[in-house]
């Protein structure tokens, strides 16, 4: 028993020795089918900072991952501490491939890892790829059959035309879900729609006897324009979740990571909606009805019904309720003659919390031009109760407004002079339109050809095409010089790297997040110093920007940040902050650096 403990003693320490600071790459097989998944593994067995890894997505597509896990131990008061990167991969094609190394740096020195070779075969692995994407496991298939289901559920699936109803997308699950997003949104051919206001609040319900909690996706409004069956596609979605895993942990890193649970992805569609759409009833339908669908309010006022003559009256109709009102028209009205009218002016205001409800208004300005007493009348408005099954008519009040004779002094009191004469109505068979303003006459001897607009319409093309010569001389010189191009657009790509990390900020995934922030900072300082990233490193970066004329705290403050990101990456749990903060400090990081470098 003692000589077999100082042997085993002996491997670990032979085995410790040999692994220091060392990078290993290895692959589950090196001989697969296109689209078969294998997974693929970095192992440092030391610290180290800036781990970089091949291109995999030109050849390889990923399916899972990255999987970081790092351990840390106390060999005899010497702390040790290794850490390891994995993805789940398939080839897209045939053919033989070489994954080149990867690189890690360890207390100054760069590190390679070994160069991969993966053998792809034609093989029946390749029929089942899509399956295999959607279902990474067979306990996957199983947890999206009993813990994932996605319903769309319509208020009603029986509506006459015009008639709201409302679909609410939700989400009931028992498993952790790690990342959500919709990849297609139901096409509603035939439907006006509008989003409501869906509960951010996860609830329990009760599915089939069981238990889910239930997170509302998307509310949605729906109005059908036609009569008919329309049919409301499903809605998809990407989901990735953190399940329970069938198989025991490969090794120690993935003990230490969590042992028996896997993250998944999943394709989730809901069902299609049929609704049923039934025509409006012809009987009894009112002669002003305008497809007005609901249930309805009217209220009419007038400004003043006491003027002289052209003075301007405003008259007011708002119409309140509930149903299609976004899509009520204004209301023909019969104004006299005499009355000079404009288009109304239309404000609305809604609420979607419950339903489409809300008041819309319709102002008209009107302005009486001629002394007398004249009526407003016939303002009825009219719509159909699809829970009455009946058409309704709502009554309206009936305007009286004297007009006294103008002041022939005021500057109002003109003659009203139409757009074009057919807007003109003859009042009385003793006045007809006629035309005021002055004739303009030109000479017969004025021609075209020879005079200054002849030359000058001549040289334009010329001037044109000379101006077309010196600008795009000017670019080619300017982007000639590779150097001061990237310079140039240093910023440009880190703004592009921040966009995306504010995405992953709003989705609260930290490890892209610190990719995209490392990345952002990596790739500004590389175009901006003109260090290619074989030559990027900390000193570098900090003897440059020196040079440059950046100040201290502006240099300390971007490898503050780096390495926060770079440890961020490597042991995302370790690393406790604010990610808007740290989003924020980089944008301002950027700017001064682009207002210090000369």
């Amino acid at each position: 028993m003692k000589k077999i403990i100082v042997l085993l003693l002996l491997i670990v320490t032979l085995t410790n020795e040999g692994w220091a600071q060392k990078l290993i790459g290895q692959v589950s097989k090196n001989s697969v089918a296109v689209g078969e998944p294998f997974q693929i593994s970095f192992s440092l067995s030391a610290s180290g900072t800036d781990l970089r890894i091949p291109r995999l997505k030109e050849n390889f597509d990923i399916y899972q991952g990255p999987f970081n896990s790092s351990t840390m131990i106390d060999d005899n008061g010497v702390v040790k501490q290794s850490f390891s990167m994995m993805y789940v991969i398939g080839a897209k094609k045939e053919g033989k491939f070489t994954i080149g190394p990867a690189t890690v740096n360890v207390n100054g020195a760069t590190i390679q890892s070994n160069v991969i070779t993966i053998e792809v075969n034609k093989g029946a692995a390749n029929s089942t790829t899509g399956n295999r994407q959607n279902n990474p496991s067979s306990s996957a298939s199983k947890a999206a059959g009993d813990n994932l289901i996605f319903l769309s559920e319509p208020s009603k699936t029986k509506v006459y035309v015009g008639e709201e109803l409302t679909i609410l997308h939700k989400l009931l699950y028992r498993v952790d879900i790690l990342n959500f997003s919709v990849s297609k949104m139901p096409a509603m051919d035939g439907c006006f729609v509008q989003d409501g206001k869906a509960n951010s609040q996860p609830t329990t319900e009760v599915y089939d006897g069981n238990n889910y909690m239930a997170g509302e996706i998307k509310k949605t409004h729906v109005i059908p324009q036609r009569s008919g069956k329309i049919v409301i596609e499903p809605m998809e979605a990407n989901l990735v979740v953190r399940q329970q895993s069938s198989r025991r942990p490969r090794d120690i890193f993935e003990q230490l990571m969590g042992g028996g649970y896997e993250e998944a992805r999943y394709k989730l569609k809901s069902k299609a909606i049929t609704i049923e759409v039934l025509p409006l009833p012809e009987e009894n339908k009112p002669a002003n009805f305008s497809g007005a669908v609901g249930n309805y309010t009217i209220k009419a006022s007038l400004s003043k019904d006491k003027v002289k003559a052209n003075e301007a009256i405003n008259l007011t109709i708002a119409v309140s309720g509930k149903g299609n009102i976004k899509l009520i028209d204004p209301l023909k009205i019969n104004f006299p003659e005499d009355f000079e009218t404009y288009d109304p002016k239309v404000t609305q205001g809604s609420n979607t919390a419950d339903g489409l409800t809300g008041t819309k208004t319709f102002d008209y300005l009107i302005i009486p031009r001629h002394e007398g007493d004249y009526k407003i009348d016939h303002l009825d408005f009219s719509y159909f109760d699809p829970v009455k099954k009946e058409y309704v008519v709502l009554p309206s009040p009936e305007f009286t407004i004297h007009v006294e004779k103008g002041d022939p002094n005021d500057a109002n009191a003109h003659i009203y002079t139409p757009q074009n004469k057919e807007e003109l109505k003859v009042l009385g068979d003793d006045i007809r339109y006629i035309k005021t303003n002055k004739p303009e006459f030109k000479s017969t001897e004025d021609h075209f050809y020879g005079s200054l607009a002849f030359y000058t319409a001549l040289l334009l093309p010329l001037l044109g095409f000379i101006g077309f010569v010196i600008i795009r001389k000017k670019n080619i010189e300017m982007n000639s010089d590779v150097v001061a191009l990237k310079e140039r657009k240093a910023t440009k790509m880190a703004r592009k790297r921040l966009v995306a990390a504010e995405q992953h900020l709003k989705t609260s995934n930290k490890e892209q997040f610190y990719i995209e922030i490392s990345q952002a900072l990596y790739g500004y300082v590389s175009d901006k110093l003109n260090i290619s990233f074989a030559n990027l490193t900390k000193e570098n970066i900090v003897n440059t920007l020196e040079t440059k004329g950046a100040k201290e705290e502006t240099i300390q403050n971007l490898i503050a940040t780096i390495d926060t990101c770079e440890y961020a990456r490597y042991a995302p749990n370790a690393v406790s902050g604010d990610l808007g903060t740290i989003y924020n400090n980089t944008v301002e990081l950027i700017t001064k650096l682009e207002n210090e470098i000369k």
